[in-house]
């Protein structure tokens, strides 16, 4: 009897939770939902902290192990996480050619959008082995339309390339409709930043654009920043995550801002929910360089905030300029600023933009669209298979 095939899953699960750990977790959750057959391959840390090189690379040994164990035997589809560094292509690589010496099928998915710069800075004989590794997928799935181009250097690729949006676990249709600015101006409009804190997301402009709409603009807001300190190959200021809080404090202190800047670390849960639910604008200026298509975006319009960003990556695929959010240069403080006050001016425009984002949301980003994408690509039979309901369900395996 032909059966569909099983599937391997290779990426990261919580902790540390991350947008790429967020949605394998969410497809694990689906294929266990649908009892359907699978197996994971964790490739989290299973901490937030750095671990030292050695301990790493040990990791990587169990996790390759484990790998060639679930792998040896039947047909299987093998869908993997890739990596956009040089260590991470190592482990993908070993893994795609060990998939493809067993006949299984493989399909790839970045969750990022800097796969072309991380090729470009290696040497030719890595780029002719990054080239080879990839053409063995069968496809290749990337966030946005705009991310397509990240695969040029491989013409072969071109045919393999699917569009996956990111979708988030979130029932916002229960949760609030269209929001409205605060009728007192006792009350503050609030911002929300809510993504790790790293030099090139643009913490630090959204810094200055709130000094701005408080002392020049005399403008009522308060702004929640919820996320980790973090250094980033990118840095041009910061030199590590903890001189990235000091930046932090001493800015808000230097420019009277404690009564309109609060810092609440990470967050999750009903406390999460909360800020999203409570916030007005969400701002996230960000030119990081691995930025694909933020998770947070997603969540922030979901429960109607309008967005101010930048049209970097794959964004432009969740906010459109004017609709739904507006974009800004990057680290162009004094543009957050003005556009912040020009909606903020415009009660009906506001509500429009927040009423647009939620409808962007249910119409493309819900959990249930990415799924069913997911799914349709991830479990197409590309070739029989005759494996009987002996390996049973291997998620435990």
């Amino acid at each position: 009897m032909k059966v569909k095939q099983h599937v391997i899953i290779v990426g990261p699960l919580p902790p540390p939770i991350s947008g790429q750990s967020l949605a394998v977790q969410m497809l694990v959750d689906g294929f266990t939902e649908r009892d359907l057959p699978y197996c994971i391959i964790n490739l989290s840390s299973g901490t937030g902290e750095k671990i030292n090189t050695k301990s790493r690379a040990l990791q990587y040994v169990r996790i390759l192990l484990d790998f060639m164990r679930k792998t040896a035997f039947g047909k299987k589809t093998v869908y993997i996480t890739i990596a956009q560094s040089l260590q991470g292509f190592w482990r993908d690589f070993f893994m795609i050619w060990f998939a493809r010496l067993f006949g299984h099928r493989i399909l790839l998915h970045l969750h990022g959008g800097n796969y072309d710069g991380f090729y470009a800075k290696q040497p030719a004989w890595i780029r002719v082995v990054i080239r080879a590794t990839l053409r063995k997928a069968h496809g290749l799935y990337v966030l946005g339309e705009k991310l397509r181009g990240m695969f040029d250097f491989e013409p072969a690729l071109t045919s393999k390339i699917s569009v996956i949006t990111n979708g988030i676990p979130i029932k916002a249709e229960d949760r609030c409709g269209r929001k409205r600015l605060p009728n007192s101006s006792e009350e503050p409009i609030r911002l929300l930043y809510l993504s790790n804190l790293i030099e090139s997301k643009g913490y630090l402009h959204v810094l200055e654009a709130v000094r701005q709409l408080v002392h020049n603009s005399q403008l009522n807001v308060k702004c929640s920043f919820y996320g980790r300190f973090l250094a980033n190959r990118d840095d041009i200021i910061v030199r590590d995550a903890e001189h990235g809080r000091q930046l932090f404090e001493s800015y808000v202190l230097q420019n009277g801002l404690k009564d309109y800047v609060e810092y609440g670390g990470s967050v999750e849960g009903e406390a999460k929910i909360k800020a999203l639910e409570q916030a007005h604008f969400f701002v996230l200026p960000t030119n990081y360089d691995n930025e694909g298509q933020p998770l947070a975006i997603i969540e922030a319009m979901a429960y109607g905030n309008v967005v101010i960003t930048t049209d970097y990556r794959a964004i432009s695929d969740m906010v459109t300029d004017k609709q739904n959010g507006a974009f800004v240069p990057f680290a162009d403080p004094d543009s957050i600023a003005r556009i912040i006050s020009e909606i903020a001016a415009d009660r009906e425009r506001y509500e429009d933009m927040s009423d647009a984002a939620k409808i962007r949301f249910l119409n493309q980003f819900t959990r249930e669209a990415h799924l069913e994408r997911m799914f349709s690509l991830l479990l197409e039979e590309k070739h029989d298979t005759t494996q009987n309901s002996r390996y049973g369900r291997m998620n435990n395996v």
